[in-house]
C-alpha cells in the first residue's frame, strides 16, 4: 500500500486470533500500518482478506 505522500505503509500491528476461533485459515484478521515517510497511521486495514492462495501465472504458455 502506498500513502498519499508517496511513502510505503509498514505493518506495525496484526490482530491476534480470538481464543474461540478454530478455523484460522478462513478468519480475516486486520492490521495497523504506518507510513515509513510521513508517519501517518491507518488502523484496521485488511491483512488476511482476499484469496487464500495467490495465483501464480503460468509462464510456459506466454
Amino acid at each position: 500500500m502506498l500513502c498519499e505522500c508517496g511513502g510505503i505503509f509498514n505493518v506495525i500491528r496484526v490482530e491476534e486470533y480470538p481464543d474461540n476461533v478454530n478455523d484460522k485459515i478462513n478468519y480475516d484478521r486486520l492490521c495497523d500500518v504506518q507510513c515509513l515517510r510521513c508517519g501517518k497511521v491507518l488502523y484496521s486495514q485488511a491483512y488476511d482478506f482476499g484469496k487464500k492462495l495467490n495465483v501464480v501465472k503460468d509462464l510456459k504458455n506466454d
